[in-house]
C-alpha cells in the first residue's frame, strides 16, 4: 500500500498515526494511491474522514472519490500490516467495515466489536488456527485476511453458505512496475489454494510484497497485464527485471474464455506504443 510509513504510535496504530500527522491534501493523496493499488478505479480522493477506532485499535477512514464512489479503509493496528478497502454499504462480517460511512463509530457498536459476539470470537479463533501453516512472519497478515473474508477462510464459514464440493481460487499481484503475480484455482481446500497463489507470487517478487486481489469461488479466473520494456533493459525478455507493469487486471466467468475476455477488456485502455496486454494466468 502507498500509505505513509509507520511512525512511532501515539494511539497504538502506527499507520493511522502516520496518516493523521499529514496535511489533509497529503492524507487524500496517500489514501488515493492506496485504494488504487488495490485495483479500485478511484481517479482522485476529494474527501477523507476519520470515522474512529475500534477496541482492537483498528482505525477506519472513509474516502470519497471524484466520481462519487465511497470507500471505507480499515487500517490494522499491527505494524507493517496492509490496509483494506471496501465500498461503503457492502455486506461484511467485520464490525465497522461497511456503512454507514462518514459517520463516527458509536459507543454501542464499539462495545459490540470489543465483545466480538459468539460468531466473531469463534471466527478469530478459527482463523488463527488455520493460519498456523503460514510462516511465522506472515501469520498476523493471514489472520487479518481471514477475518476480512479475503480468501483465507475455511471450514465452518465456507460450509455454512457453500456446497461441500465448492472449488476455490486466489489472485495476487504486485504493485507497479514489477509484473509478478500469483494464481491458483480449482482446489477444494480454501486455505491451501490461497497459500499456493501467494507463495508463487512471492517466489517471483522476492522482497516486494504480493497483494491479495480477490478470491474465486466455483468460477474461472484470469489475470491480464499491460507490459512494456523496462527503461533500463536493452530488450524485453521473460525475465521480470526487463519488464515494466503498466496495469494489471483480473477477470471472472463461467469459462476460461469469459474470464480472459473480461480481464483483457479492463486492460486494453493501458495499451499504447510498446505496451500490449496479455493473459499471464488463467484457470478454472
Amino acid at each position: 500500500m502507498a500509505l505513509p510509513a509507520p511512525s512511532l504510535a501515539g494511539t497504538g496504530n502506527p499507520m493511522h498515526d502516520a496518516l493523521q500527522a499529514r496535511t489533509d491534501l497529503e492524507r487524500r493523496q496517500a489514501l488515493h494511491q492506496a485504494v488504487r493499488s488495490g485495483g479500485d478505479q478511484c481517479n482522485a480522493v476529494t474527501l477523507a474522514f476519520h470515522a474512529g477506532m475500534d477496541a482492537q485499535r483498528n482505525a477506519f477512514w472513509d474516502l470519497r472519490c471524484a466520481d462519487g464512489t465511497d470507500y471505507r479503509a480499515r487500517l490494522p493496528a499491527e505494524r507493517f500490516a496492509s490496509a483494506a478497502f471496501l465500498r461503503c454499504g457492502s455486506a461484511v462480517r467485520v464490525p465497522h467495515f461497511a456503512g454507514p460511512c462518514f459517520q463516527a463509530l458509536t459507543a454501542a457498536t464499539t462495545q459490540t466489536a470489543a465483545r466480538g459476539g459468539a460468531n466473531g470470537s469463534a471466527n478469530e479463533s478459527f482463523c488463527r488456527s488455520a493460519c498456523t501453516t503460514q510462516p511465522a512472519v506472515g501469520q498476523n497478515r493471514c489472520v487479518q485476511r481471514c477475518l476480512l473474508g479475503q480468501g483465507i477462510q475455511v471450514g465452518q464459514q465456507a460450509s455454512a453458505s457453500l456446497p461441500s464440493n465448492s472449488r476455490f481460487g486466489a489472485i495476487y499481484i504486485t504493485d507497479q512496475p514489477l509484473a509478478a503475480y500469483g494464481f491458483a484455482n480449482g482446489d477444494t481446500d480454501r486455505l491451501a489454494v490461497n497459500l499456493a497463489a501467494v507463495r508463487f507470487c512471492q517466489s517471483l517478487a522476492g522482497p516486494v510484497p504480493c497483494k491479495f486481489q480477490g478470491e474465486l469461488v466455483n468460477q474461472c479466473g484470469a489475470i491480464a497485464m499491460a507490459i512494456s520494456r523496462h527503461p533500463r533493459a536493452m530488450v524485453m525478455t521473460a525475465d521480470l527485471s526487463t519488464q515494466m507493469l503498466n496495469r494489471a487486471t483480473t477477470g471472472r466467468g463461467a469459462t476460461r474464455q469469459a474470464a480472459e475476455a473480461e480481464a483483457l477488456e479492463a486492460c486494453r485502455p493501458a495499451e499504447g506504443p510498446g505496451v500490449q496486454c496479455r493473459i499471464v494466468a488463467q484457470g478454472c
